[in-house]
Order: C-alpha cells, then structure tokens, then sequence
C-alpha cells in the first residue's frame, strides 16, 4: 500500500543525501538533474526537504559520511531520506515510484532495483571475469552460519520484502532512522562483524540494525537504475547471465507464416535453443511457402477454414491450437531468432501460477520494462477452460482484429485475472521495420494499414471487459 495523504495535506518532502569524493559520474549527474526537474514539474518533495551532501574522500571513511548525511536530515523536517551513490543512473520518476509504495508503517525502507558486480574468477590476465548480482539479500544458513546472500532472480515490476538491500539507490523514512538512533545511538551505519567475525558493509549493517528492530525492508523491483563499475551493470546484464532450470514440457510453436525467406532463421535458432518445441506453420497453399517451412523442419499446417483461407494472425493461430496437443503453446511471428533458454526461463516463471508468459524481444520498450509482450507462452489447459482472449473458453485468440491488439487483448485478460508474468530472461528477439532491425515488404505495410482500427476495436472491448484505456 501507498502513504495516505488527508485531502489539501502537503505531499511528503523528501530530502536527498549523497556521498561524494572528486569524481562524480555523467549518468548519475544527467539522472539527478531529469529527477530534481520532473520533482519540481510535480509534487516539490526536494524542494521542501533539501538535500545533504557529504565529502569522503577514502572509503574506510564511507560509514562516517552516511552517518553525518543521516544527522544532517534528521536536523531537518522532511519525512523521507533519499540515499542516492554518485556511480548510479535513474529514471526522472524513480523516486515517485518508491513514494507510491512506501509506508512510514508498512513499507518504510523502499530500495529501487540495483546491481552489485561480483568478481566471479580470475581471468588469466591479471583481470577478473564478473557478473551481475542483484542487491536484494536474504539470509541464509551455510556451514559457517547464517549469511547475507543476493537472489538468484526475482519477480519483474513487483515490490518484494527482503533482509537486506544496498544504500546506493533507498529511500527510509525519518522514523526509521530515529528508531535506530534510540536504540544504538548515531551510528546507522558503523559496520557490525557478521557469524565469521568479518565486518559486513556499512550498507548492510544498517539493514541488521533495522531488522532487529522487525523494520520491515523492500525492494521495488520496477524502479530500475545502473550502476557504474568497470562496466555498467543493468538488469539486462543479471538476465543474460542467468540460467534457469531445464525445462521439461513440449510445447508447441505456434507461427503464421507468409515469407520463405524466415523459415532457415527461425528454424535454426529454434532447434539450437530446445529440444522441446514443434513448430507449426500455418502457410497458405502457396507452393514457394510451404516447401521453404517443410524443408527446414517445420510441421506444415494448412491455414483453411471451411474451405476458406485463415486471413489474419488470430485466425491462423486459433486453428493452431485446435490441430495441436501439447500443454503449452508459443504465439509467434516468423521474424524472430530464438536466444539458448528461452524456453527454460519462460517455463521457470511460469511454474504452477501463470498461465500467460511474456518473453523479452530485445525490441519493444514496453516488453524490455515487462508490462506487455508481443511473443508469449500459453497453457493450453487455461485456453481450454477459460480461453486466453475474452470470447470464452478454447479461444485463443479474438478474431476481430486484423492484425494488431491481438497480443493487447491476452496480456490484457491475464493481467485482469491475475495470470500473467513476465520473463525478461526468455529472449525471443524480434526484427522488425518499426525498430530499424528490418525491412519493411508489403505484408508489413498491409499489417500497418489496420493499425487505426485495431486499435479503435481494442479499446472498445477494454472498455466492455472492465479495463478502462
């Protein structure tokens, strides 16, 4: 839940602390300038609660400066402390994400989504190779005792409660912090020896001291930022890196087919990436088409509905459907090359609990956020009981459309009923004229041409199914 404001209240202020040295970086100095400038456009929380900003010049130092940023606030009035480090980037809304998910009760410690690199090994050259690590820490028993330890993934656009998280990117409300100065004095930060006698980081200490005070702590999984190293270390760069658990149900590959020249690059990639998928081309009896399918492997299915041609992509794929048995099916264009694991990440968020999957295709900025999805997973047991559109059960696809709003409609419903999860891990990359990653050809250009009225089509079903656009 969100801090409840009385109608004519001021909104909360907020006062940003950062700690500095002499080097500053560009990202975090273009994101706190978009940020100061959409805060001032909207509510003026910095305006009102101001800002602290303390020199540390050695990072031994580093507990000290937070620890003087912490009493410079509290000599203030502003309701929330927003700890921001100099090597971040951000969004101009990031802080009014946090805001409308923290509580002072509930949810008083709110961290955006950021990554640590890790030194995995060395790498033969005097370097080290590195991977991304997410900074939502758990505790966890080992044969030394229980350790801090970062998740090996997590749930995509969601606000997640957790033991511990860093301070480079954390907004904690005042009374958080004078809880803790009642309880040890001020010393929010000082570094406490973990159960092998090694001194935790000052970042994580203050999430002990909170936490022995049952302070609940929060990540906000949608608030994305980057963090600069050696490189810059981004959700894409945790994702990419990450491997998810073998899957191990068939799934049938659904793909409306009207170009020869796709076939050897979707199919390749297909067949490099499971062993679990069958695809069906829907093809019309053209010749050229169906041979260029067959011939690389593809279960040709003929695109005719009582005795007329399936003309538009929720067609073909509803007679998809109806002609396959697999538990699960993929609604896919032929303009896509299939990434190793796509499958596995895709199965993996799925589990027992969504029934539609979104997979990332590298393209579209609305799928690499996780709020929609072009190429998606679906259970054919939901299809077959509640229908994956809002015609009903054993409908895949609403037939209305020309080409557009079909995957609209399906994101739509399963997010309605609660059933629909994104996995930015299964990569399915999409190449497309609208992304500079493809020519445009006439099938293009007549799926463009019913863009306007797709659209006016969609939002007049959202409007009759309760989910006002």
């Amino acid at each position: 839940m969100g801090k409840r404001r009385r109608q004519g209240q001021a909104p909360d202020a907020v006062c940003l602390a950062y700690v500095h040295d002499s080097d500053v970086s560009y990202s975090f100095c273009k994101s706190l300038v978009d940020l100061l400038m959409f805060d001032v456009t909207r509510h003026g929380r910095i305006a009102r609660g101001g800002y602290t900003a303390v020199r540390c010049a050695r990072s031994s130092d580093l507990p000290d400066a937070r620890n003087r940023a912490v009493a410079g606030f509290l000599d203030g009035s502003a309701d929330w402390l927003l700890f921001v480090d100099t090597d971040m980037g951000f969004a101009p809304n990031a802080l009014e994400r946090l805001i409308e998910v923290a509580d002072p009760t509930d949810r008083p410690i709110v961290g955006g989504l950021c990554f640590a690199q890790r030194e995995t090994a060395l790498d033969g050259m005097g370097g080290f190779r590195t991977s991304a690590r997410v900074t939502i820490l758990d505790w966890v028993d080992t044969p030394i005792g229980p350790q801090f330890m970062g998740r090996s993934g997590y749930p995509v656009n969601e606000v997640v409660r957790c033991a511990g998280t860093g301070a480079a990117f954390i907004l904690i409300h005042r009374s958080v912090l004078e809880r803790i100065r009642d309880e040890h004095g001020p010393t929010w930060y000082n570094r406490v020896p973990g159960p092998d006698g090694k001194l935790l980081g000052e970042d994580v200490s203050f999430c002990v001291r909170a936490g022995a005070l049952d302070i609940p702590i929060h990540v906000h999984t949608g608030v994305r930022t980057s963090h600069l190293k050696n490189v810059w270390v981004q959700e894409d760069d945790f994702w990419a890196q990450s491997v998810a658990p073998p899957a191990t149900e068939q799934v049938a590959v659904i793909v409306p087919s009207m170009r020869p020249q796709h076939a050897e690059r979707f199919m390749s990639s297909l067949r490099a990436s499971t062993g679990l998928a069958t695809a069906y081309a829907i093809c019309s009896t053209n010749d050229e088409l169906t041979k260029a399918w067959r011939d690389v492997g593809a279960v040709v299915l003929a695109d005719d509905i009582d005795g007329e041609p399936a003309a538009t992509f929720a067609q073909r794929v509803n007679l998809g459907y109806r002609q396959t048995t697999e538990p699960w099916l993929f609604l896919v264009g032929e303009d896509v090359r299939f990434h190793p694991g796509w499958l596995d990440h895709a199965l993996a968020v799925a589990a027992d609990q969504f029934h539609v999957v979104g997979t990332n295709d590298l393209a579209n900025p609305r799928v690499m956020a996780g709020e929609h999805a072009t190429h998606m997973l679906v259970r054919r047991s939901y299809v077959d009981e509640v229908g994956a559109s809002w015609d009903g059960p054993k409908v895949v696809c609403h037939e209305g459309y020309r080409h557009w709003y079909v995957d609209d409609e399906i994101v739509t419903a399963a997010k309605q009923r609660g059933v629909f999860a994104m996995a930015l891990g299964s990569r399915v990359e999409h190449f497309h004229p609208a992304f500079g990653t493809a020519p445009s050809d006439a099938v293009y250009e007549l799926a463009q041409s019913y863009a306007a009225s797709d659209r006016r089509h969609f939002l007049a079903r959202t409007r009759a199914h309760g989910q006002e656009k």
